[in-house]
């Protein structure tokens, strides 16, 4: 049974295929007028097998890290709720602690 992975740049999902095809694995790229894009950027729908899953969460969590290393998601900071009434708010980017009246994390620069 087929597996809908998302859609992604065409240039990544064939870059995505060669390397799991590498690891015995197979996706399909499909187009779909629905949710693929054409023109300058490509867009297409990725499948694979039911059977493969456990590969392919291990595949793009692998990959997902390798490209947000050093900035890794705090999800505690993500969580954190804005509420310009306390004295002191958490950013939701980066965690720095700052006064809600500034409207913008002094550290990265969210706007708030």
């Amino acid at each position: 049974m087929e597996v809908f992975l998302g859609v992604m740049d065409l240039q990544d999902a064939k870059n995505h295929q060669l390397k799991l095809k590498n690891l015995g694995v197979q996706i399909e790229l499909k187009t779909n007028g629905k949710t693929c894009t054409t023109g300058c950027k490509v867009t297409v729908e990725v499948w694979g097998q039911e059977e493969d899953q456990a590969k392919l969460q291990t595949h793009f969590s692998q990959d997902y890290l390798k490209h947000v290393k050093g900035h890794e998601p705090v999800m505690e900071h993500m969580s954190a709720v804005f509420d310009p009434a306390m004295d002191e708010v958490v950013c939701q980017a980066c965690g720095a602690k700052f006064k809600p009246s500034v409207g913008e994390c002094p550290d990265c620069g969210l706007c708030y």
